[in-house]
């Protein structure tokens, strides 16, 4: 068993997960863990990752310049505009 020191983070506390811990149970940095209060501690539970994570060329790829909005004219400058 592995102990914590507790930190205050802003109007919450927090505590840093030891990387063998992590490492032992494939916690990486950007991970969700769900925490719930447990009889006489707490439980803490990695969740399942929602779906696929895109880049951003992934998103570009599957743009199709065809299927965009056409451009709007809204007229001529007014005030201090710079086009």
């Amino acid at each position: 068993m592995q102990q914590v020191h507790i930190t205050k983070w802003g109007n919450s506390l927090g505590f840093r997960i030891p990387r063998g811990i992590a490492d032992s149970l494939d916690i990486q940095a950007g991970d969700t863990l769900e925490l719930s209060p447990s009889e006489g501690g707490l439980l803490l539970k990695k969740t399942q990752r929602a779906g696929k994570r895109y880049t951003l060329a992934d998103i570009l790829d599957s743009f199709a310049p065809a299927s965009a909005y056409a451009e709007l004219d809204f007229g001529k400058p007014q005030g201090e505009e710079l086009w």
